[in-house]
């Protein structure tokens, strides 16, 4: 894992949820998006990243709080593991990265520490792009 600076972190989040919103016109799409963004931390905080991976296919009727869910792990991995390409977080092979048995048990408890600093600013960010109307 590489050295974290906010600034990186929080304009990284920034960019990608924006992306994520601007691809979808619908404003109940976006308020299913706020509410998927403004709870990662929560989530994240309570369960682990492992049960927010797992949490993905129970939510296919409902694709946008799962681009939100997709969104973060694509951004937790290009911060995390920078070097490494693809990305191992964004798409389905994120559960096998998750329970790698070279991912030691203090490198999952920093990763995901690094994680709850990603929801957080997915909890600001979503309030910034996605304002109440």
């Amino acid at each position: 894992m590489t050295n974290y600076d906010p600034r990186t972190i929080s304009a990284k989040v920034y960019t990608n949820l924006k992306t994520v919103k601007d691809k979808t016109s619908e404003s109940k799409d976006h308020d299913k998006q706020k509410s998927q963004a403004v709870e990662l931390y929560t989530f994240v905080a309570t369960w682990g990243l492992l049960r927010l991976a797992g949490e993905v296919p129970a939510l296919s009727n409902e694709k946008q709080k799962q681009a939100v869910i997709d969104c973060f792990f694509k951004t937790l991995g290009e911060l995390a593991f920078a070097e490494e390409k693809p990305n191992p977080l964004a798409g389905t092979s994120r559960i096998e990265k998750l329970t790698n048995s070279n991912m030691t048990a203090s490198d999952y408890l920093g990763l995901t520490g690094v994680a709850l600093k990603v929801a957080q600013e997915f909890s600001f960010w979503a309030e910034a792009l996605y304002p109440k109307k």
